[in-house]
């Protein structure tokens, strides 16, 4: 089961500032603050993220609409993470705490639904609680083995210790460069 932002992908895609509204950054931090908590599990949607955006900006609320798809476009991929979840070396699922414009705008722009079996978004499931994504993973995968061959791959340690103690396997992601060097340890090769 693999993260997404910070494990697949640089996750500060939304940082970009566009031409002519140096203030973007200061007011996206803003807003999250305020509403990603809500976002992430569905209780706030797209729209009112980029009205917010929008009036601490002074943008148009389809100007922030078309900056945070264009955002979403020009994501940066970690070629070695990438590269392996692109292999689909065994069946996988991304299990990851992202709003609606995850699904609305990354989704099928990267080819996730073909990349992955499953993809479990905090948003739809309505929690942002990692091992209760990972868990609704491996019940869509028809996963009914041990948990501990069912690995989580994420950038946050707590992350990866919470689903370590309920019985999983985890991969603390430290950076591209460290997971090519772990990969053989984690593909289980010499």
């Amino acid at each position: 089961m693999w993260d997404f932002g910070d494990t697949l992908v640089d996750e500060r895609w939304m940082r970009r500032v566009p031409d002519g509204f140096p203030r973007w950054e200061e007011a996206w931090s803003k807003v999250m603050a305020d509403m990603a908590d809500g976002w992430n599990i569905g209780l706030v949607h797209a729209d009112q993220v980029y009205d917010a955006v929008a009036e601490r900006t002074g943008m148009t609320r389809q100007g922030v609409e078309a900056h945070a798809r264009a955002c979403c476009q020009q994501l940066e991929l970690n070629p070695t993470a990438w590269r392996v979840a692109s292999e689909r070396r065994m069946p996988q699922a991304i299990v990851t705490v992202n709003p609606d414009m995850f699904a609305d705008h990354i989704v099928g722009s990267y080819g996730l639904d073909a990349m992955f079996d499953e993809i479990v978004m905090s948003f739809a499931e309505g929690t942002a609680d990692k091992s209760a994504l990972c868990s609704r993973a491996l019940e869509r995968l028809g996963f009914r083995g041990d948990r501990s061959r069912a690995m989580l791959i994420d950038n946050r340690l707590d992350l990866v210790d919470a689903w370590t103690a309920v019985g999983g396997a985890g991969y603390w992601f430290r950076g591209d460069d460290a997971f090519e060097r772990d990969l053989p340890a984690i593909l289980g090769r010499p």
